[in-house]
C-alpha cells in the first residue's frame, strides 16, 4: 500500500472512531431524557366535580380530537425519523394500560409525565399546567364516556438527529420547560365577568408557539412557520375584532396569508364561544408591545 493510501486508510479511520464516540456520547446524554424514570410530585385531584357536557366542547377546543384522533384512540403525530417518532396515544379505556386514573390524567396533562413515566415531548402539557382543575375534570369525565377503541400504535422512538437535539438542549421535553416558567400554575377560569382576565387564562394556550410574552418564537420543526408576534407591534394592531374572529372561522388572515392549521389550529380555536375570542381579544389589547 502506497504512504498516501495508507494516510488516507488512517484519516478515514480516525474520523470514524470520531464519529462513533460523539454518536455514543450523543445517545448518552439523551438517554437520560428519554427514559421511563420520571415523577412529579402528586397534585390532590379529584375528577368527581367533571361536567361531561363541557369536557366534550373543550375536548375540541383544547385540541384533544385534533391530536389524538376524533375517536381519541391516538394516531402517529409525527413520523420524521431520522428526527422522530412520536404516536398520540390513546386516551381511551381501549388502550393498552385501560382507562386513566385520576392521577395518571392529570399528571400527564398538566405536567408533562406520562404514565409510564416518560417525559412528554410534543403533548403541550408547559400550556396546559395553567388549567383549572375544573376544566382537566371536564375533560376526563367526557373522555370516560367514549367507546373503548383498540389501535396498535409505534413505540415513541428518537433518530440520530432528534438525539443530538436533546443532548444539545435544541429539543426541550414538557416538564422541563414548565420548570423553567416562573409562571406556571394550576388557574382557576375566570367567570367571564372580567374579559381581560379570562382572556389571560386562554392565550396560556398560546405561549407554546408565540412564546411567554406572545412577542412570537421560533419553531422547534424546521420545516414549521415561526409565531407570530400577537403583541400590539405585530400585525394585531391593524386589526379589528371582527377580522380576528374571522380567522378563527376561515383560516385567512386580513393581510391575505393561509393559515396552515397543522401550525396554527385556527380551526381548533374557532370552536370557542363568542365571548370567549372576545375575551382573548380583549387581553391581546392590553399586552405590551414587543418589537421582535
Amino acid at each position: 500500500m502506497k504512504v498516501w493510501q495508507r494516510r488516507l486508510v488512517l484519516g478515514v479511520g480516525s474520523m470514524a472512531v470520531v464519529v462513533i464516540l460523539m454518536a455514543g456520547g450523543i445517545y448518552g446524554m439523551s438517554a437520560s431524557a428519554v427514559s421511563n424514570d420520571h415523577t412529579t410530585e402528586a397534585h390532590d385531584f379529584d375528577a368527581s366535580i367533571g361536567n361531561v357536557a363541557e369536557g366534550a366542547r373543550l375536548g375540541d377546543m383544547y385540541g384533544c380530537t385534533e391530536c389524538h384522533a376524533p375517536d381519541l384512540g391516538g394516531k402517529l403525530l409525527i413520523d420524521g425519523m431520522p428526527f422522530a417518532r412520536v404516536p398520540a396515544p390513546n386516551l381511551t379505556a381501549g388502550a393498552p394500560g385501560g382507562a386513566f386514573t385520576d392521577k395518571e390524567f392529570e399528571q400527564a396533562l398538566r405536567h408533562g409525565i406520562g404514565r409510564d413515566g416518560r417525559k412528554l415531548f410534543v403533548m403541550p402539557s408547559s400550556e396546559y399546567t395553567y388549567l383549572s382543575d375544573q376544566d382537566v375534570a371536564d375533560i376526563l369525565v367526557w373522555i370516560r364516556t367514549l367507546p373503548a377503541v383498540e389501535r396498535e400504535l409505534p413505540d415513541r422512538s428518537f433518530g440520530p438527529i432528534g438525539r443530538a437535539m436533546i443532548a444539545l438542549g435544541k429539543a426541550p421535553f414538557q416538564p422541563d420547560l414548565i420548570a423553567a416558567d416562573s409562571n406556571a400554575k394550576h388557574l382557576e377560569r375566570p367567570d367571564g365577568s372580567d374579559p381581560v382576565q379570562l382572556g389571560y387564562y386562554y392565550t396560556r394556550l398560546c405561549i407554546g408557539c408565540h412564546g411567554p410574552d406572545l412577542a412570537g418564537a421560533p419553531p422547534l420543526d424546521p420545516a414549521a412557520p415561526p409565531g407570530a408576534n400577537l403583541t400590539p407591534a405585530g400585525n394585531l394592531r391593524n386589526w379589528t375584532f371582527d377580522q380576528f374572529q374571522t380567522v378563527f372561522a376561515t383560516g385567512r388572515t386580513p393581510e391575505g396569508k393561509t393559515l396552515d392549521p397543522a401550525f396554527m389550529p385556527w380551526n381548533v380555536i374557532g370552536k370557542a364561544n363568542p365571548d370567549e375570542l372576545q375575551a382573548i381579544w380583549a387581553y391581546l389589547q392590553t399586552v405590551p408591545a414587543v418589537e421582535r
